[in-house]
């Protein structure tokens, strides 16, 4: 399979970076949240859905000492280059019943980015002045390109609070490298985003594509807060609780391989029928 896991942000650091160290004094993690602004999407035909720029922002995680040092002098407000690689990993994320105060492991999963290149272009903006820039950089404020095999089958849905239909699902994405922290390459080389598209493009894909299709997303992350339902193991009741979902919202999709096409089918069939009442 081709190997594409591409991102580039242009984003405004939305709080002071976290920094941690060893015992020893080394360097070993550096997390932050950005800003950033995705273009609106369009629904297949050209014709733009949600009508205006969103604002996302994604989670840049790191545990290459460089690129830590790097993220290390730099502070809420200023304004960021990032090139890397989407990456998801499976946690274990804890939450507290509201019943009775006991803390419970949920096991779900993260979506970051990892950054190999980062730089500083802007010290120390306030919120408007931020914005303003990433308006005039928007096109280059969140762009993510991937090819992957679909996981499972698409999912299409209507959902009545935006009066158009959305399609999801997940890709297995090869990157073409190893990421490396603290000097050693990691052995996981797949990640497994979920991509969600509307209106016209959503009715292709789940016409198009099929478990084990290949398809070439390019597209934008979006990140969303979502509410999780958990039952307590010390007491039984359910409470929820919130979490962070993250997702590919897609420009564009073009299907690669193992992808359907009925009407090519029924053309064929219909070339066949034509050359057999002419004795071709």
């Amino acid at each position: 399979m081709a190997r594409e896991n591409f991102v580039l942000l242009h984003g405004q650091i939305q709080s002071t970076p976290k920094i941690y160290q060893s015992t020893e004094g080394t360097l070993t993690r550096a997390i932050l949240a950005i800003k950033v602004l995705r273009r609106p999407y369009l629904n297949g035909n050209g014709e733009v859905l949600g009508g205006k720029l969103h604002v996302d922002c994604p989670i840049i995680m790191s545990g290459n000492e460089e690129i830590i040092r790097r993220i290390s002098e730099m502070d809420q407000g200023d304004m960021v280059d990032i090139r890397g690689v989407l990456t998801t990993r499976e946690v274990i994320k804890s939450t507290t019943c509201k019943a009775c105060g006991h803390k419970n492991s949920v096991q779900g999963n993260t979506v970051y980015i990892t950054p190999i290149y980062i730089c500083k272009r802007e010290n120390h903006l306030d919120d408007i002045a931020g914005f303003e820039l990433l308006k005039e950089r928007s096109e280059i404020s969140n762009v993510v390109i991937l090819i992957g095999n679909l996981c499972r089958p698409p999912e299409l849905y209507k959902d009545d609070s935006i009066n158009y239909a959305t399609c999801q699902y997940q890709i297995a994405a090869n990157r073409k490298y190893h990421i490396r922290d603290n000097g050693a390459a990691a052995d996981v080389k797949t990640d497994y985003p979920w991509v969600k598209s509307f209106g016209a493009q959503a009715q292709q894909d789940a016409i198009r594509l099929q478990e084990g299709s290949s398809v070439y997303v390019n597209g934008g992350i979006q990140t969303r807060e979502v509410a999780r339902l958990t039952t307590c193991e010390n007491c039984g009741a359910e409470y929820a609780w919130k979490d962070t979902a993250s997702e590919i919202i897609p420009y564009s999709v073009e299907y690669l391989e193992g992808c359907l096409f009925p009407e090519r089918e029924e053309k064929t069939g219909e070339e066949a029928a034509g050359n057999e009442e002419s004795g071709a």
